[in-house]
């Protein structure tokens, strides 16, 4: 009955909107990108369309009430001590120092461009970062941040010029000559397609977990971004942006479980050990970000043309071609990720001028860094360890 309510009112406002925008619906549901530039009149559309968006997004967003009410949303966020070392617009840079630095080039890790960073450093036992710091790395983290207004028209090539800032940044305050680049989702996906047209000169080491490679292969994340009939203008607001809750529920149409969520979550609230977890677990899938509206048309052309499987998708002007890459590399996946899954990961494989490393992690999207049985914090501290004795 849910679904049936929300296709109904679905159906009802996408009629208004494209009478109230003005234009043909084949040309909405194209990237042009003179869609991204609105007059007063057209932004006053903007916003009531991004108005009905966040109305559908909370009739979906039914289920959270049952985590709200056993105190999940209000959970805690515990982060490993760190200092800001570099800024550009809403991204930042953080340092996170070892007491015991071990030697060597130092990590640059890498978040997805549309979620916040902190699920990489979750909670005792389950962080990334944590893992990296305990073993000796000196880590630093690039935090995109909240995009504004000014980030309107910040699409892929600006995400790129800013990771090229960011690993210069890096290389500056440690004094070391090269880095460990570590890139998760969206991240890895940026990271090879960067330096695949850029140049990998000062990496030491580039890590994938779970990169969006060959779009065709991506499951139902893939074919939702590929479809001829979306329309990614009429989901911008009055600012250019796609809005959080948006961008929240469309993970979870992606996979409805969320009744089932519902009954495991009230059964288990009084459980502490799994609410040190599940608590700021639940917190991060609330508090997602807006994405610029020039990014999301350029992901969905990356996702329509599967371009960068076979060197036509272009970074700066220049192709980013995957056989050019020559640093070692660690590409890690899930075997129950239904947002990437393997297959669009493993694509990168056959592309590559030498064997990568592959770690098939336990779990799904998010379980692979966070979850109990994860065994990417091993395999990936092996590899640069491994890494760091070849280079010697």
């Amino acid at each position: 009955m849910r679904w049936v309510v929300v296709a109904v009112v679905a159906m009802l406002v996408a009629a208004a909107l494209v009478a109230l925008s003005g234009v043909s619906w084949r040309h909405l549901t194209s990237t042009d990108r003179g869609l991204l530039r609105a007059n007063r009149i057209a932004r006053v559309g903007r916003s009531f369309r991004a108005g009905c968006a966040r109305l559908l997004a909370a009739l979906a967003a039914w289920a959270h009430v049952v985590e709200i009410a056993a105190g999940l949303s209000r959970a805690s966020v515990p982060a490993t001590p760190s200092s800001v070392v570099w800024r550009s617009g809403p991204a930042v840079l953080r340092r996170y120092m070892s007491g015991h630095r071990a030697p060597g080039p130092p990590v640059l890790v890498v978040h997805s461009l549309v979620t916040r960073s902190w699920v990489l450093d979750l909670a005792p036992g389950h962080s990334l970062i944590a893992a990296l710091r305990g073993a000796g790395h000196d880590v630093y983290l690039l935090d995109w941040g909240v995009p504004g207004p000014a980030e309107e028209g910040c699409g892929f090539d600006a995400y790129v010029a800013r990771l090229m800032l960011a690993e210069q940044a890096v290389r500056e305050h440690s004094g070391q000559p090269e880095v460990h680049l570590v890139g998760y989702c969206l991240g890895g996906t940026l990271a090879l397609a960067a330096h695949a047209a850029l140049g990998d000169a000062g990496l030491a080491s580039l890590t994938a977990i779970a990169p969006f490679i060959d779009t065709a292969a991506a499951g139902r994340m893939g074919g939702f971004l590929r479809s001829p009939r979306l329309a990614p203008a009429l989901a911008l607001d009055g600012n250019g942006l796609l809005p959080a809750p948006l961008i929240r529920e469309s993970f979870h149409w992606l996979r409805p479980i969320a009744l089932r969520a519902a009954r495991q979550t009230w059964r288990r609230r009084r459980d502490l050990t799994w609410r040190a977890t599940a608590g700021p677990l639940s917190r991060w899938v609330w508090e997602q970000t807006p994405i610029p509206g020039a990014l999301l048309f350029d992901l969905v052309d990356y996702a329509r043309s599967n371009a960068l499987l076979d060197g036509r998708w272009a970074v700066d002007g220049r192709p980013a071609r995957l056989e050019s890459l020559n640093v070692p590399i660690m590409l890690a996946v899930a075997g129950a990720d239904h947002i990437v899954p393997p297959p669009a990961s493993l694509a990168l494989i056959d592309r590559l001028r030498r064997p990568p490393q592959v770690a098939e992690c336990p779990g799904g999207h998010v379980a692979m860094l966070t979850g109990t049985r994860s065994i990417l914090y091993r395999d990936l501290l092996d590899f640069l360890t491994t890494t760091r004795a070849e280079q010697r």
